[in-house]
């Protein structure tokens, strides 16, 4: 089979005495050629070929779950290929997936057996930088990241979605792609995306490699998790999805059927790929708006001596209404809850010229953003003063067992206690680089690192904290200190024991521990 736009880019000089090798892009047709040619044996074999642009915590796990995909015989149904970024990360990240290891730290072991198997045992996944390779497939799988500028801001007129890179990614496919090649979208785009920005760019790049045949395009939101249960929620999980026609929408369900339980988990079949699209942004929204909701009342409990988390344990056993209310907790982070609600707002002034403003979406992100920053108020409360002291923040990440950092709330945490002059330090057991703050110190030993601190700040709900006695608190940092719970992790009876030890004891949502006064020295 002959890869679109593969051709041989080893530069030869005209002359002997100027005769020279391009070392790089020799190895590059090196690999593309070997990748091509395991293509067109798995295509010879009957399986066809998928190519996932983007290898981060949403592509990786895809990846390797379509690769494990089996027909009836438990043979694979499809020779898959990662695609990512000629940039350190992406290489880091195709270096892990071609060696059998998968790129993201999860707890979910399932998702290493998957990667192993398919890219060592059974030779179906391997992964690339040249995007000639989109040039193999018949599925396209696009998971790339698409940010939006200021997503916190209630105003409507600052929010911008930066569509750059995932532009950039779109003309990539439509340079390479196959006529018949299925594109599908999974990356969480602005309403009216596919039919407004993507379809447009690939009928440019098609149109202009004199393309005739019909486009084939469908919009599937992914609803990815990366904990415990990372695998089966790509295959075990519902989803929705919706192509541009007809053909789109068929191949589309053939697609997902391949490899997703559909006899427990039923797709759901959209009329347009922009009902799929906002399905996404609703949904997200909707979980946004009621973690903001939460945070009024936790300030309320606090002030009146309230414990919120019995409060609504007591609420949740309505089943059906009110199982679905949140906990109050440190914050709000990851690629989702974030920002999903601005990119809505986005496509309503930009993509649909339309005077909408989505004002409960919006400040509800500027709620959640601002968030963390009620820990810090709580620890300057049981830690004054500031300047000076050294201060253990136990989790980066932004969700429990898992090591995504991407827009944490412990980002803004660190910085604000950094501006007001305190020593941070942080322990993650997920977590062994945070990019988004390289400068923090990020340790491993838990024991260790609360050696002489001043106080400890819990913002992640990891299992790792939840036996942590009082005793052993005491005993590894040596002294009596502040201990600030912002995710529920302090029971009450370790509360009262720290506090008879000579800590000051808060937490978000603890209202009734300020009425005991464990926020206050103890005197006598």
């Amino acid at each position: 089979m002959k890869v679109p736009g593969y051709e041989a880019s080893v530069i030869i000089a005209q002359s002997p005495e100027s005769m020279s090798i391009n070392v790089d892009s020799a190895i590059a047709e090196d690999r593309l050629a070997v990748i091509a040619e395991r293509a067109e044996i798995a295509r010879l074999q009957g399986r066809q070929v998928v190519v996932v642009q983007g290898l981060g915590f949403v592509g990786a796990a895809v990846a390797s779950v379509v690769a494990d995909a089996r027909d009836g015989g438990g043979e694979p149904l499809y020779f898959v290929v990662g695609l990512e970024l000629p940039n350190a990360d992406g290489h880091r990240k195709i270096a892990s997936v071609n060696a059998g290891r998968t790129p993201v730290i999860s707890p979910d072991s399932e998702l290493s057996r998957l990667t192993y198997r398919a890219s060592v045992e059974r030779g179906n996944l391997c992964a690339t930088t040249d995007e000639r390779a989109l040039g193999l497939a018949d599925v396209i799988l696009v998971d790339v990241q698409l940010d939006v500028a200021h997503p916190d801001s209630a105003n409507p007129e600052e929010v911008r979605a930066d569509m750059t890179g995932f532009e950039r990614a779109i003309r990539s496919i439509g340079r390479r792609m196959q006529p018949d090649a299925l594109v599908m979208i999974e990356t969480t785009v602005p309403i009216g995306a596919c039919e407004k920005i993507v379809k447009p760019i690939l009928d440019e790049e098609r149109s202009a490699r004199s393309i005739t045949a019909p486009l084939l395009l469908a919009h599937a939101y992914e609803r990815v998790m990366p904990g415990p249960r990372y695998v089966d929620s790509i295959r075990r999980f519902w989803r929705s999805f919706s192509g541009i026609d007809e053909e789109s929408t068929r191949r589309a369900r053939e697609f997902l059927e391949s490899f997703i339980k559909t006899d427990e988990y039923p797709l759901h079949e959209l009329a347009a790929p922009a009902a799929s699209e906002l399905a996404k942004l609703l949904e997200n929204s909707y979980r946004a708006i009621n973690i903001a909701f939460i945070y009024e009342w936790t300030l309320l409990a606090e002030q009146t001596g309230v414990n919120l988390f019995e409060v609504i344990d007591s609420i949740k056993v309505r089943r059906g209404t009110h199982d679905n209310i949140r906990y109050p907790g440190f914050g709000v982070g990851g690629y989702c809850l974030t920002k999903d609600g601005a990119l809505a707002q986005w496509a309503a002034r930009q993509l649909y010229g339309l005077d909408v403003t989505l004002d409960m979406t919006l400040r509800a992100l500027k709620t959640n953003h601002r968030m963390p920053l009620h820990t810090l108020d709580l620890l300057k409360e049981v830690l004054t003063p500031l300047p000076g002291r050294r201060v253990l923040l136990c989790g980066a990440s932004y969700l429990p067992e898992v090591g995504d950092t991407r827009h944490s709330p412990a980002e803004l945490f660190v910085n604000e206690l950094k501006r007001g002059g305190a020593e941070v330090l942080v322990h993650d057991p997920y977590v062994n680089h945070w990019r988004e703050c390289p400068d923090v110190p990020l340790f491993g030993d838990l024991e260790r690192v609360m050696s002489g601190v001043d106080a400890v700040v819990f913002a992640v709900r990891h299992p790792e904290y939840m036996p942590l006695t009082a005793d052993e608190i005491l005993k590894a940092t040596g002294k009596s200190i502040a201990v600030v719970d912002a995710q529920n992790i302090i029971s009450d009876d370790k509360a009262d024991a720290l506090f008879r030890a000579g800590c000051r004891v808060t937490g978000v949502g603890k209202g009734h521990w300020r009425k005991f006064g464990y926020h206050q020295a103890r005197r006598g």
